[in-house]
């Protein structure tokens, strides 16, 4: 619940300072559409326009101040509608991620009977959980080393869990003297 809870403050966060940049750059394209043009067919000329077409692009957007903005917000500073993100979405999603991540390593303990499996039941099962996470995210992105993909995301996955429980050793003779 409070990775759910992180992600939806998180996104919200995220959404109300780029909305506000994103109204920034409509205020400033209307007050002085001069200066959004300028930077607008500067960043076109970087794309590789002549100027001379980036400028008949920038002119034909600045017909109307709504394309000329949007385009601006996507161009000069990477913003969009896109970029927004959906708080209650992202923190369901996050809510139910957290929920499944947290049932893998526990379902050895609850389906297999011999206690002495249980450990390596459950680092195998999450193992190959991340692995799985990884290559899915390898085939989402038409990637052809989906593979790679998943090893890389058990890789850091468990250099993540590694790390937090060394930390945790490290730390707990702090806690054994505040008692």
């Amino acid at each position: 619940l409070s990775m759910a809870a992180g992600a939806y403050l998180g996104t919200r966060a995220e959404a109300e300072v780029l909305s506000a940049e994103l109204e920034l750059v409509r205020v400033e394209a209307a007050a002085k559409p001069y200066t959004v043009q300028e930077g607008l067919l500067d960043e076109l000329c970087k794309e590789g326009l002549s100027r001379e077409g980036a400028y008949r692009i920038v002119r034909l957007l600045s017909t109307s101040p709504k394309a000329l903005a949007s385009t601006a917000e996507a161009k000069m500073f990477g913003l969009g509608a896109a970029t927004l993100g959906r708080p209650a979405l992202d923190g369901i999603v996050m809510g139910i991620a957290f929920l499944v991540g947290a049932v893998v390593p526990l379902l050895p303990y609850m389906l297999i009977p011999a206690p002495r499996y249980d450990l390596g039941g459950a680092l195998a099962a999450t193992a190959l959980t991340l692995f799985g996470v990884g290559y899915f995210e390898g085939w989402l992105a038409h990637r052809d080393d989906r593979w790679r993909s998943g090893i890389r995301f058990l890789a850091i996955a468990m250099g993540a869990a590694a790390a937090g429980y060394l930390i945790g050793l490290a730390i707990s003779p702090l806690g054994a003297t505040a008692g």
